[in-house]
């Protein structure tokens, strides 16, 4: 990002556009909107930038017609052409780059041997009816967190990491716009960058830059450049890993399974609302329904859901569940005591990830190569899996961790019709020895990691554990 300097009437909107983005990168916000209101000549500047605990609203209010050039500098950062070729609508990005030393002044951590700090912005401008907006994305790839940073249980991460460890097969995440995905594939792709396997990303558009020692190639699909176009060139480029964007038909998923069975491990998302409904997802996604639900079975190793709950930091309370609360925590399998503690709306504090993952077992490939794939028995059949937790389930033991809101569980999870007649296993045994889903998480993770090291005891033992620490942390704070 070039800033001139100079004592011009459009030096101080360089000055505040620099300052701006530079503020944004330090305290790790997401997105910066830019929005011109009003007179053309001189627009009132709105600047909301979102940080982790929400957004933070700044309006520049300047005299004369300083406050058009805003639109003009951001033309001529983001590249995007002025005047009569102006388009209505334009997606570009650019670069902003930071000395390291200045970055590492700030808390900032640049990439090893890196001499500056760079960070992609995304740009997505629009002419509005009353002036114009620039919706920026701040993609940093030194603070895209590890596998290990994003808070996914013990169980899970050994279920992942064997995923990983597969010569071949096809690993898909699922989950809407701004769940999480990018960031998980990405997570994922830096245990398998270790210099030995050749890497090539397909994406719309390249979200986080790789780096390592290994032949790494991230294309961005755009004009003629088409997803399935890039996967049959990727193909033909020797990798060992195929990260995909998205697949989003017929022909994309076909090159994808074909890659997978053919000595690859790909990468790929796709929208859809649970993992258990996606495996019929993929199998409609095909071109030959009936002979591919056998590819499908055999390539597709794991999948995962995962959504993003806003985390509050704050004192909590315990509260009666209306009746709203009561007939959607019964509908998704849990009834809990008629009340519930959780933290008071307060500041926010990041988010809580929350990860449905379903490993593809002989019993679930019998089931996909039935001549009707049931998503309920795929459903019934992840209950079992230790660590299957319905992103419903996992929303309720966010809550009871003290981290997050019903309410919002309520709002942003969606249900599984199935779940009120069989209950996944993590449900079951909170009921069967009387524990929350914090402390039957954490019993299925103490008893894999005492399993991983020999260890013979069964998880009951473990679950009567967390029952008797419970029952002593009660007796203890009635004593004090």
């Amino acid at each position: 990002m070039m800033v001139k300097e100079g004592s011009t009437e459009e030096a101080p909107i360089e000055q505040d556009i620099r300052n701006l983005f530079v503020w944004a990168i330090i305290s790790k916000s997401s997105d910066v909107h830019i929005g011109g209101h009003g007179s053309r000549d001189s627009p009132v500047i709105h600047v909301n930038i979102r940080e982790p605990a929400g957004f933070r609203n700044v309006v520049f209010k300047y005299q004369a017609s300083l406050g058009r050039h805003w639109e003009t500098k951001m033309f001529q950062v983001t590249g995007t052409p002025q005047g009569a070729t102006t388009p209505e609508i334009a997606s570009t990005r650019f670069e902003i780059i930071l000395p390291a030393k200045f970055a590492i002044a700030k808390g900032l951590k640049p990439f090893e041997g890196e001499v500056t700090y760079s960070v992609d912005v995304r740009v997505e401008y629009v002419k509005t009816y009353d002036g114009f907006a620039f919706i920026c994305r701040l993609l940093d790839s030194q603070r895209a967190p590890k596998l290990h940073e994003l808070g996914l249980s013990y169980s899970l991460m050994a279920v992942i990491l064997r995923a990983l460890a597969e010569p071949s097969g096809l690993i898909l995440v699922t989950g809407p716009t701004g769940s999480g995905k990018t960031t998980l594939l990405n997570a994922m792709l830096a245990i398998l960058n270790d210099g030995t396997r050749a890497i090539h990303t397909i994406e719309n558009p390249v979200e986080i830059a790789l780096r390592g020692r290994g032949p790494i190639k991230q294309i961005q699909v755009s004009g003629n450049i088409t997803f399935p176009r890039a996967l049959r060139s990727a193909l033909r480029s020797d990798p060992d890993i195929i990260m995909i964007g998205e697949i989003r038909d017929a022909e994309t998923m076909e090159i994808a399974l074909q890659a997978a069975q053919t000595g690859h491990l790909v990468l790929a998302t796709l929208h859809t609302n649970s993992s258990s409904e996606t495996y019929s997802r993929t199998i409609d996604l095909t071109l030959d329904k009936d002979r591919d639900a056998y590819r499908v079975a055999e390539t597709l190793k794991l999948v995962v859901a995962q959504r993003l709950l806003d985390k509050y930091e704050g004192v909590t309370h315990a509260r009666t569940l209306t009746r709203d609360e009561q007939f959607w925590l019964g509908s998704n399998g849990m009834v809990l005591d008629g009340q519930i503690t959780e933290v008071v709306s307060g500041n926010k504090d990041g988010k809580v990830a929350l990860v449905e993952a379903i490993v593809t077992t002989a019993e679930i490939k019998k089931l996909l190569r039935a001549e009707r794939v049931d998503v309920s028995a795929i459903y019934r059949a992840a209950c079992d899996q230790h660590q299957f937790e319905p992103l419903a389930v996992g929303g309720v033991r966010a809550v009871q961790g003290h981290g997050s809101l019903l309410s919002e569980c309520m709002v942003r999870l969606e249900g599984n019709t199935d779940a009120e007649a069989h209950p996944s296993l993590r449900v079951r045994l909170a009921k069967q020895h009387g524990l929350n889903f914090v402390q039957v998480a954490h019993a299925i993770d103490e008893y894999h990691r005492a399993a991983d090291k020999g260890g013979k005891a069964e998880l009951s033992t473990f679950l009567e554990a967390e029952k008797l620490a419970a029952i002593t942390d009660i007796i203890e704070t009635e004593e004090a």
